[in-house]
């Protein structure tokens, strides 16, 4: 009996000596897992959003709704040899158009204006393109500054817009138009401008062409050219049209001052 239970403790002994070593091999031979260390995430910054000023709003509104209103206005063009050849460049366009080859001042009075004049009203714009065939005469420029501002107190009236563009520069000079140089024509658009009333608004185009014309006699131009200008023309329109309705827009956001009254001293009794 005691042999029994010394083998019996002997065994148990055994087992508590390997237990150690069991749990080695049983740590060793099981994968180990690698814990994916933690990042820190920094909290998204708020994207700042651009400030726009109400004023700016109010332009940028202004701007949309005269574009959308310019889309159905006509558009009356009278003008010389220059203007026949922008009419073949873009196009009739929708527009009414009134031009002949070499015509100046006593044209555009007898024949050119009346013969549209009754197409203007409410929804016209008038564009006047004239002058290069009377530039060596800087006299005539009282002649048309008096007529068109005459002309353009009537329209203007009826609701329409009165435009009077810059005479566009010379490509290069030449023996074929003596007389007529840039020089000459810059005295010209200056004489003008300074003459037109308030109801006629000059569109300087010679500016934003000069240098960059492309010609093959010097005075008329290349169709690309023709192109540029009446779209030049057509931004000076909606410029003049935006600048005009935001000014008004404005006043009228502005409060209205308050007038101050003066207490009234009582009136003595006698």
């Amino acid at each position: 009996m005691c042999k029994k239970i010394k083998g019996i403790m002997a065994l148990a002994l055994a087992f508590v000596c390997l237990m150690p070593r069991m749990i080695v091999n049983a740590e060793e031979a099981a994968p180990v897992t690698e814990v994916a260390p933690v990042t820190e995430v920094a909290p998204a910054e708020a994207v700042p959003t651009e400030y726009v000023s109400p004023e700016a709003q109010l332009y940028n509104q202004t701007a949309a709704e005269v574009s959308v209103a310019q889309a159905t206005r006509q558009l009356v063009l009278i003008g010389d040899s220059r203007t026949v050849g922008m009419k073949s460049a873009v196009g009739k366009n929708g527009n009414i158009w009134s031009a002949k080859i070499g015509m100046g001042y006593s044209w555009m009075k007898s024949t050119g204006v009346p013969q549209v004049e009754a197409n203007i009203n409410s929804n016209t714009d008038v564009v006047i393109l004239m002058g290069v065939n009377d530039v060596r005469s800087l006299s005539y420029t009282s002649k048309y500054t008096s007529y068109i501002n005459e002309k353009a107190a009537n329209w203007t009236a009826l609701g329409a817009s009165v435009y009077y563009v810059s005479v566009n520069p010379m490509a290069f000079e030449t023996s074929s138009y003596p007389g007529i140089t840039n020089s000459v024509i810059e005295s010209w658009n200056s004489k003008m401008k300074s003459g037109l009333s308030a109801n006629v608004t000059y569109i300087d185009t010679y500016s934003q062409v000069i240098g960059k014309v492309s010609s093959s006699d010097g005075i008329h131009y290349s169709r690309s050219t023709y192109k540029t200008i009446y779209s030049l023309i057509g931004q000076g329109i909606l410029a003049d049209k935006t600048e005009k309705a935001y000014a008004a827009a404005l006043a009228a956001t502005q409060p209205t001052p308050e007038v101050a009254v003066v207490p009234q001293e009582p009136v003595p009794a006698y």
